[in-house]
């Protein structure tokens, strides 16, 4: 039989509710400013995202960027067609399985990344300024067993 939770993990637990709704509210409206970079002519945090697959898997199919970069498959077949249209993204079909449609960054594809990864590195670099690797490794743990009990509900 387990004993009952201490009192400071009881207030632990609290507070990292009360971060993680913070951390989903800072979420939500960095998705609201989504539209607006787009009307600018700006990428959306869900096209970076998949920019982001494609910069580390290279050739992708729609449905490998939508699951690697956790988004829905539906949502990635509209946003690569707005990709191929700015030049960004090709699509090609598979030499080997002509049903396959493979997705590749262009050269402006690239260079569009490499801007990006620089200035999101320089963010997270600053933000964790101090912060030890062994509490950053923690908190990837910590964020891992957050998503996964997310799963159930």
């Amino acid at each position: 039989m387990s004993a009952a939770p201490s009192e400071g993990r009881d207030a632990a637990l609290a507070g990292l509710r009360e971060e993680f709704g913070a951390l989903l509210g800072a979420e939500r409206r960095l998705r609201s400013r989504d539209s607006h970079r787009k009307e600018a002519g700006g990428l959306s945090n869900a096209q970076v995202r998949a920019l982001f697959v494609l910069g580390a898997h290279q050739e992708s199919t729609a449905g490998e960027i939508a699951e690697k970069a956790r988004l829905s498959p539906g949502a990635v077949s509209g946003m690569l067609d707005e990709l191929e249209e700015a030049g960004i993204v090709s699509r090609v079909r598979c030499a080997d399985d002509r049903r396959r449609v493979l997705v590749n960054l262009t050269d402006a594809g690239r260079k569009v990344l490499g801007e990006r990864k620089r200035r999101w590195t320089k963010r997270w670099e600053d933000a964790m300024d101090g912060v030890d690797d062994r509490d950053l490794e923690a908190a990837a743990e910590v964020i891992r067993r957050i998503a996964a009990s997310l799963e159930d509900v």
